[in-house]
């Protein structure tokens, strides 16, 4: 599984050489994706959304991290 997160930093918000940055998680599907195609996917859906909602200049980092299903049985 892989979860879809964002990294949005602006210099807007900040003051000086100082980034104000947050991260953005997918709530679509907060326990992730099969595959990393599916999760890039969001991401670029996701990076489209950020475009309108936060101000330029800005700079967004990316990631599909993968996460661990447990499976039923393990301690």
């Amino acid at each position: 599984m892989f979860k879809a997160l964002l990294l949005v930093c602006s210099l807007v918000h900040g003051s000086g050489d100082k980034k104000s940055c947050f991260e953005l998680h997918d709530m679509e599907a907060p326990n992730g994706y099969t595959t990393i195609e599916e999760c890039m996917g969001r991401i670029d859906e996701m990076v489209d959304m950020t475009r309108v909602m936060v101000p330029f200049p800005h700079q967004v980092k990316y990631k599909c991290e993968k996460i661990f299903e447990r499976i039923k049985g393990d301690k």
